[in-house]
């Protein structure tokens, strides 16, 4: 995706974190239709230094704020993000949010063609010296237990790391990753990437 100077762009940073996993229905990520049952349980925006969220019962709210940005940016927002919020959203809304959409992981892979894809907390840990501040797989249930709050910092953090990894790829940067291929580690490699 092109993208002209940040200083004439209105962006969002997104992330969408969910009531369940997609393993926890049968055929888990090999099934579509589980990006329906997974459910939203809260979707957080970062714009301007604001940290907004919407639950499931509000989530069409957030649809005045797409129209005010010219970019959308997350980490695997292209195959999860946008792929649950589908199933909320009309289909005219769902396209002009997919037409916005600047997806990091997407990016990044563009500058590591061989790689398997990388993730956002081992960018953020190697390079900023941030992390998750809980294992992703715990989040479903840490929300269905009733710890909305530790699930909104946790949501919040992600938000950071990805406004991070989003504006040093954009300035240009040489970002250390650890290099994959079909889960298997070939060690720490470094790679300069200008969006």
């Amino acid at each position: 995706m092109e993208i002209v100077s940040d200083s004439k762009n209105k962006i969002m940073y997104l992330d969408i974190e969910t009531m369940y996993l997609m393993t926890d229905f049968p055929n888990g990520w090999k099934n579509p239709e589980n990006y329906r049952n997974v459910k939203i349980a809260e979707l957080g925006i970062l714009q301007d230094n604001k940290y907004t969220t919407f639950e499931e019962n509000n989530i069409y709210s957030l649809v005045s704020e797409f129209k005010k940005v010219d970019l959308i940016v997350g980490h695997n927002i292209n195959q999860f993000d946008s792929q649950v919020l589908k199933y909320y959203l009309d289909e005219k809304i769902m396209k002009e949010f997919r037409n916005k959409l600047f997806d990091t992981m997407i990016e990044f892979k563009k500058f590591t063609p061989t790689a398997s894809w990388v993730s956002l907390n081992d960018i953020a840990k190697r390079n900023f010296g941030m992390t998750k501040t809980e294992e992703s797989i715990k989040i479903p249930q840490m929300w269905r237990e009733g710890k909305h709050d530790e699930v909104k910092a946790y949501l919040y953090n992600d938000l950071l790391m990805t406004e991070k990894f989003y504006l040093h790829g954009k300035k240009g940067h040489t970002f250390k990753y650890e290099h994959k291929e079909y889960s298997k580690s070939y060690g720490e490699r470094e790679v300069y990437v200008r969006w």
